[in-house]
C-alpha cells in the first residue's frame, strides 16, 4: 500500500512539473503559432484555434495548419467557457491576412 501511494505521489508531482514547462501566453509578447483546429460559432463565425500553454488563441477564418505571428495585447477569462483567452494582433506567415484575434467576451 505504501509503495502504491509513493508511486501515485510521484506521478502527481511529475504532472505538475510538466504543466510548469508549458508557458502560457503573456501580454506584450510575440509568438509564432500554428492553427490546430477549426471551429464555427453562431455568434463569432468561423475561426481557427490553438493554445499557448492554457491560453486559447482564436483567429477569424483561419484554417488548420496555417501559421501566424501574433502579438498578445491582453489575456482574460472567457465568461462563457471559463478558459483563458488571448486578444492579439495577427499576421499570416506566407500570406496576406492580418488583423485582430477574437478576444474573450
Amino acid at each position: 500500500m505504501s509503495r502504491s501511494l509513493t508511486i501515485a505521489a510521484a506521478i502527481f508531482v511529475a504532472a505538475l512539473g510538466t504543466r510548469a514547462l508549458a508557458q502560457d501566453a503573456e501580454k506584450g509578447k510575440m509568438y509564432d503559432i500554428t492553427i490546430q483546429s477549426e471551429e464555427n460559432n453562431p455568434y463569432t463565425g468561423p475561426y481557427g484555434q490553438t493554445k499557448i500553454g492554457v491560453v486559447v488563441v482564436m483567429i477569424p477564418n483561419a484554417k488548420k495548419d496555417e501559421k501566424y505571428k501574433i502579438t498578445v495585447t491582453d489575456v482574460k477569462t472567457n465568461s462563457y467557457t471559463g478558459d483563458m483567452q488571448a486578444s492579439c494582433n495577427f499576421q499570416q506567415v506566407g500570406g496576406d491576412r492580418k488583423g485582430d484575434c477574437l478576444g474573450a467576451p
